[in-house]
C-alpha cells in the first residue's frame, strides 16, 4: 500500500495579516465601547499594537496597502454620493458659506503654528487643511444618537462637514503640488528647470492634459452612468447596479491616477455624478457593510506606522498640539457661525462640536508621508492628537451647550439684521399633519393600496425596484424611490423616521421577510403591515415584528366566499307571501 502523503500548503501573508488585523480591531472596540470611547481611536490603538513599535505582529503594512487603498476609494465614493446638490440651494446656503469660511481660517491660523513646531511651509500648509476636517463619522453617530439633526446646531454641523469633505478632495488633489514645492526647496528645482525649459512646457502639458481629463470624465458620467445604471437595474437587479456603481468608482479612481491626481479625487467624482442618479440612495446602502469592513482595516493599517515611543517622547508636543487644534477649530467654525448670521448659543455649540479632528485628517497625513511630504515621527505625533481628540468628541457634546449658555446675549453682526433662527432642510413630508405611509412594491397591489389610502387622506410614498416605474410615476409628479426595501439608506430616503405605517406589498417571501426585520429595527414604533403568499412566511413576519399580516390564500377565499354569497342572494327570488297568512 502506497503512503498517503499531504501536499504542504501554505497561506497568502495577506490572509495570515488580514485574520490578525481584524481580530485585534474586534477586541480593542470591544474594550473602548465599553469604556464608552470612539471606533476609530480603537483601530489606531489596535494597529500600534500589533505594529513594529510594539508586539511587531506585522512588521509592515505591504500586504493591506492595497486593502486600505481601496477602502479610501470607497470612503470618498460614498461622500461623493451624500453631495445632493439640491442640499446646498436655499436655506443651507449660509450653512455651507459657515463650512468655507471656516476651513479657510483654520488653514490661515494654522499653517504659522505648523511651522512654529519646525514644519517646512509645504507641510505645514498640508497639516493645517488637514486639521480643518472633522470626523464626519463620530459627529453624525452622535447628533443622530441624540436627534440633534434637526436641530440648527446639529445642521450648521451637517453642513460644515459636507464642505470638510469636499476640502478633503481638494487637498487630496493639491499634494502632489504641495510635494513638488518642498523638493523644489533649497534651489535645485529652479536651476533644473532654467537648464531644461522644455520640462516646464511638458509639466504645463501634463496639467492641461489633466483638466481635460477630468472634464472629460465629468461629461462621460453625465451621459453614461444614468443610462448604464438604469440598464442594469431593468435587466440585473440590485446586484448588476452594485457592480455598476462600483466599476465607475474604480474606473474613476484608475483614470485619475493615470492623469497625476489622486485616486480618491476619481472616486469621489463619480460618486458625484451618480448622486443625481435615483440609485444614489441603493449604492449608498449596498456599499456601506464592505465600506465599514474596510475602514477599520485601513485606519488599523495607519495605526501600524504609529511610533508610540515618539508620541510618548514628545508627550508635551501632543498635548500643545492636541490644545491648539481644538481651540483654533472651535474658534473658526464659531466665528465663521455668527459672521453668517447664527446665534451666539448656536454659534459657539456648532463650534465646539465640531472642534475634533477626523478621518480624513489621517488620510491626508499618510498621503502626505507617501508624498514625501510629512516625516514619520510626525505622523506619530499628528495622529495622536487625532486619537485623543477622537477619544474627546463625547465630551465635546456635553462642553458645547454649556459654554454656549454664556453667549445668550451675543448680538448678531452688523451686517446682520438679526440671527437666523431656523434653517433646517425638512425631510419630505415633515411637518405634515396628514398621517405618511410607505407602500414597498408597485405591483397591482401596491398600487391599488396605496390609491384607496390617499383616498383616504394619507400621504404615500412608494419604494420600488423597477426603473422604469420609478421614471414613468416620477413623471407622474408622484413621490417614489428605487431601491430594496431592506436597504436602510432607501427606507431614509423614503422618510421611515417621520412615517405612521409601513406596506409591504411585495410578492417575493425572502425579501419581504428582510424588509420587515430593517424596519422594525430602524422605527420600533411604525405600524408594518405585510403581504404574504403563505400563512408560514406570514408567522415569520410577525415574529420579526409585523404588526398586521395578510396572507393571499386566506383573503382569496375570504374575498371570494363574501362575494358569491352576496351574488346568491341577489339571485334568489324573494318567495312570494302565503294566501291567508296572518
Amino acid at each position: 500500500m502506497m503512503p498517503i502523503t499531504l501536499a504542504a500548503t501554505s497561506v497568502h501573508p495577506l490572509l495570515v495579516d488580514l485574520v490578525v488585523i481584524l481580530t485585534t480591531a474586534a477586541l480593542v472596540s470591544l474594550l473602548f465601547s465599553r469604556l464608552r470611547l470612539a471606533a476609530i481611536p480603537a483601530y489606531l490603538v489596535a494597529g500600534a499594537i500589533i505594529g513594529p513599535s510594539l508586539i511587531g505582529l506585522i512588521p509592515n503594512a505591504e500586504h493591506v496597502e492595497s486593502i486600505s487603498q481601496l477602502a479610501i476609494i470607497l470612503l470618498m465614493f460614498g461622500i461623493g454620493l451624500h453631495m445632493d446638490t439640491a442640499e446646498i440651494r436655499g436655506e443651507l446656503a449660509p450653512i455651507i458659506l459657515i463650512g468655507a469660511i471656516s476651513c479657510a481660517l483654520v488653514t490661515a491660523v494654522g499653517t504659522p503654528i505648523a511651522m512654529a513646531f519646525g514644519q517646512p511651509a509645504p507641510a505645514a500648509l498640508l497639516i493645517a487643511a488637514a486639521t480643518a476636517m472633522s470626523s464626519t463619522a463620530a459627529v453624525m453617530r452622535l447628533l443622530q444618537q441624540r436627534r440633534q439633526l434637526r436641530d440648527l446646531h446639529g445642521r450648521v454641523a451637517f453642513g460644515t462637514l459636507i464642505v470638510q469633505d469636499l476640502f478633503a478632495v481638494l487637498v487630496l488633489a493639491v499634494v502632489p503640488l504641495l510635494a513638488a514645492w518642498q523638493s523644489s526647496q533649497g534651489g535645485a528645482a529652479e536651476a533644473h528647470a532654467a537648464a531644461d525649459p522644455d520640462g516646464l512646457i511638458s509639466l504645463g502639458a501634463k496639467a492641461a492634459a489633466g483638466v481635460f481629463g477630468i472634464a472629460a470624465i465629468v461629461l462621460a458620467g453625465r451621459l453614461l452612468l444614468p443610462r448604464l445604471l438604469h440598464i442594469a437595474g431593468k435587466d440585473g437587479g440590485t446586484e448588476l447596479v452594485l457592480i455598476v456603481g462600483a466599476g465607475a468608482a474604480m474606473g474613476s479612481a484608475a483614470i485619475t491616477a493615470l492623469l497625476g491626481f489622486s485616486p480618491e479625487l476619481g472616486a469621489f467624482l463619480a460618486g458625484f455624478l451618480l448622486a443625481a442618479t435615483p440609485a444614489r440612495h441603493q449604492l449608498l446602502g449596498q456599499l456601506a457593510p464592505v465600506r465599514d469592513l474596510f475602514i477599520p482595516v485601513f485606519f488599523v493599517a495607519v495605526g501600524l506606522g504609529l511610533d508610540l515611543h515618539a508620541a510618548v517622547a514628545s508627550w508635551w508636543v501632543v498635548l500643545a498640539v492636541l490644545g491648539a487644534t481644538l481651540l483654533v477649530k472651535a474658534g473658526a467654525v464659531a466665528i465663521s457661525a455668527w459672521a453668517c448670521g447664527m446665534s451666539g448659543p448656536v454659534s459657539v455649540t456648532s463650534g465646539i462640536v465640531l472642534a475634533q479632528t477626523g478621518e480624513f485628517t489621517l488620510v491626508v497625513l499618510g498621503v502626505g508621508r507617501i508624498r514625501g511630504l510629512i516625516s514619520p515621527g510626525a505622523e506619530a505625533i499628528l495622529a495622536a492628537v487625532v486619537a485623543l481628540s477622537l477619544m474627546l468628541t463625547p465630551w465635546l457634546f456635553e462642553a458645547g451647550p454649556m459654554a454656549a449658555g454664556g453667549f445668550v446675549r451675543l448680538r448678531p453682526p452688523p451686517w446682520r439684521r438679526r440671527a437666523m433662527r431656523d434653517l433646517s432642510a425638512r425631510h419630505p413630508g415633515e411637518g405634515s399633519t396628514k398621517p405618511r405611509a410607505i407602500v414597498a412594491g408597485y405591483g397591482p397591489v401596491g398600487r391599488e393600496v396605496a390609491a384607496r389610502l390617499e383616498r383616504s387622506g394619507f400621504e404615500c410614498t412608494i419604494v420600488e425596484l423597477n426603473p422604469e416605474t420609478v421614471k414613468r410615476q416620477r413623471g407622474l409628479g408622484r413621490r417614489i424611490v428605487y431601491g430594496d426595501a431592506a436597504n436602510p439608506e432607501v427606507l431614509h430616503e423614503a422618510g421611515l423616521e417621520h412615517c405612521d405605517a409601513v406596506l409591504l406589498t411585495i410578492p417575493d417571501h425572502e425579501p419581504m421577510l428582510r424588509a420587515c426585520e430593517a424596519i422594525r429595527s430602524m422605527a420600533p414604533g411604525v405600524f408594518i403591515a405585510v403581504r404574504s403568499g403563505f400563512l408560514s412566511r406570514g408567522m415569520q413576519a410577525t415574529s420579526l415584528g409585523a404588526d398586521l399580516v395578510v396572507v393571499d390564500e386566506i383573503a382569496t377565499a375570504t374575498m371570494m366566499a363574501a362575494q358569491v354569497g352576496e351574488r346568491l342572494r341577489s339571485r334568489v327570488p324573494t318567495p312570494p307571501a302565503t294566501p291567508g297568512a296572518s
